[in-house]
């Protein structure tokens, strides 16, 4: 398993996003860390990913070659 960091200005699903490039991951990832979907996290809140999330290789590569992070949460 791998952890993954709350940054400012993202959601619960931002940093889904983020770790495994799909929603898909999402009910898994957060049922992992025993927390609701909805849930707003704290900024620097660490969540773990489990091994086997379903993933997006072809998302994932793109969001790093473009230095991309995902931050739609607002104030």
């Amino acid at each position: 398993m791998t952890t993954n960091k709350i940054k400012p200005n993202q959601s619960s699903l931002d940093m889904v996003l983020m770790a495994t490039g799909t929603l898909e991951a999402a009910m898994q990832l957060m049922a992992t860390n025993e927390l609701s979907i909805t849930h707003i996290p704290d900024i620097g809140a660490v969540y773990v990913v489990p091994d086997k999330a379903v993933t997006d290789t072809t998302t994932l590569s793109y969001l790093k070659q473009n230095n991309i992070e995902i931050g739609t949460k607002g104030d």
